[in-house]
This record gives C-alpha cells, sequence and structure tokens, in this order.
C-alpha cells in the first residue's frame, strides 16, 4: 500500500495482480479522503533496436489496454452496505461499458521506466465524483428527510463529524467489534434503524461534488473547512451495519439534533457530512 503526503485515507481496491493481458500488471488504490482511484498499469517494454521506439510502442500497448483493465478494477469498489460495483452490473451490464469509458476522463500522472528499462509504468487518477458518481445515482431531487416532531433543536450546525476510528460492535452480529469500511454513499441510522441519511437523500449536486458523506483518518479537520464549516457537531458512532460494514449507526440524542432541525437536515442533504475512520481502514 502506498503512502500519501496529505491526510492518506487510502483503500487498497486490488493487490498487485496480472489482468487478462497475462504480460500486464496492475495496482489500483481509493484515496477516500481525495475521492480518486489510482490506477498504475506495468508491461515489460518492447524490445526494439531504438529503445524510445520500444518504450513508445509499450505506452501505446497499456493505453489499448486501459478501458477494459478500468472497467476490471472499479468493479472491486464499495457502493453501500449491500453492493460493489459488480452487483450493479450484475443487474445492469451496460454498465460494464460504462466503467470503461471512464478511461477517457483519467488524468494520465506520469510515464516512468524501471532503472534497468525493462519495464515501464503508466499511473492514472479518475475523481470518484463526479465520473464515477453520475453512473450510479438516479434521483433528481432529494428523497424527504425524517422530522421528528417531539423535539425542537436549539442549535445550528454547519456539518457533522462522526468520529468511527476504533472497532465498534456489529449491528445484528455476536462477533466481535468490527471496523468500519468506507463506501461511495454511507448510510446513518438511528437506534431503531430508521433511515436518517443516504445519497437518495442528499441533493444530487452535492453528491457530484463530494458525495453524501466524505472520509478523513485525520483529527485535523482544517483541511475540510469547506464541507463542515466552523460550526461541526461532533459525535461518536455507535455500532457498524451492513453487509459491507460500511453504515453507522448513531446515538437517538445527536439524531434528534439532525432531524428536528430545517437546517441541519437540510446541512445533511448538502453531504455536509465527514467520517474519521480507523487507520487500517
Amino acid at each position: 500500500m502506498k503512502t500519501k503526503s496529505l491526510i492518506p485515507v487510502i483503500c487498497l481496491l486490488c493487490a498487485p495482480f496480472l489482468s487478462a493481458q497475462s504480460d500486464l500488471e496492475i495496482q489500483s488504490e481509493t484515496d477516500w479522503f481525495t475521492g480518486t482511484v489510482q490506477l498504475d498499469i506495468t508491461s515489460p517494454i518492447e524490445e526494439e533496436p531504438n529503445q524510445p521506439t520500444g518504450r513508445f510502442k509499450t505506452e501505446q500497448y497499456i493505453i489499448r489496454q486501459t478501458p477494459v483493465i478500468t472497467g476490471e478494477v472499479l468493479q472491486n469498489l464499495r457502493v453501500d452496505s449491500s453492493h460493489t460495483i459488480a452487483d450493479l452490473i450484475t443487474r445492469s451490464p451496460v454498465l460494464l461499458r460504462e466503467l470503461e469509458n471512464l478511461s477517457q476522463k483519467m488524468t494520465k500522472v506520469f510515464t516512468t521506466a524501471t532503472g534497468d528499462r525493462k519495464f515501464l509504468t503508466v499511473r492514472y487518477t479518475l475523481p470518484i465524483f463526479p465520473e464515477l458518481a453520475n453512473l450510479v445515482i438516479s434521483h433528481e431531487k432529494p428523497y424527504p428527510s425524517p422530522v421528528s416532531p417531539l423535539y425542537t433543536a436549539n442549535e445550528d450546525f454547519t456539518g457533522i463529524v462522526i468520529y468511527a476510528g476504533e472497532a465498534l460492535p456489529l449491528q445484528g452480529s455476536t462477533e466481535e467489534d468490527v471496523l468500519l469500511n468506507p463506501c461511495l454513499f454511507p448510510r446513518l441510522y438511528d437506534s431503531s434503524m430508521n433511515l436518517i441519511h443516504s445519497s437518495e437523500m442528499t441533493n444530487p449536486e452535492a453528491i457530484k461534488k463530494w458525495g453524501n458523506a466524505g472520509y478523513t483518518y485525520s483529527h485535523d479537520l482544517t483541511a475540510l473547512n469547506e464541507r463542515i464549516g466552523v460550526y461541526p457537531l461532533r459525535t461518536m458512532a455507535r455500532k457498524i451495519y451492513g453487509k459491507n460494514r460500511t453504515d453507522l449507526i448513531l446515538s437517538d440524542e445527536t439524531v434528534k439534533m439532525l432531524i428536528s432541525s430545517e437546517h441541519n437536515r437540510e446541512m445533511l442533504r448538502q453531504g455536509r457530512v465527514v467520517i474519521i475512520l480507523p487507520s487500517d481502514s
């Protein structure tokens, strides 16, 4: 797993593996803090009397294979508590072609050869938001948020920061505490499993910008001021939920403060949610 210099929130999508093109090695990572997928494709450099010609041919070969590889790699990404991209492809096979077409929107970061000039690596990056999110969101308006008529909030928050940086109980399970997994669209629940926040409850424009929730490892939230503002509600997750262990259950007291204020409900609709992840995520 590679490290990053700026608040690394990286999930290894797949360890180095040989693709269907057996001479290619592919390594991919998701940086959940910046919302980008990084893809490294490595190939042996073609032997040519003229070394630059061999390097050029090899790079062109990698570029030709990139669409198929992009489709393969992105299938491993967790969408929510129940689905990966691969699951969505099963229901809608055309999505695979759309994933492959995302290769046209990737940024080529660099092309580099090993010191012995035997292998060439091309690195790409792809923003999850909006590029990948556009393929998997379908609503045009946010679904209504739940309202609490029995409680009146007396504070309006600019965002919410949820600490989930340690092992927590898994809802509906007696197994040991587990760590939260990041995904495209995490959900928030109260203790009675009422849905409080999801991608469907989030403004589509906000999802395209940064998703319905963001992630960080760091307790220094300065870099997230645009998202959570100067007065966020800070709270701790109580439990983890879902097959993919991606969703969070909050305390009922926290939920009341969120859903009893139109200002706070709108804050949720704008995706002004940040989750602090375990360092082992």
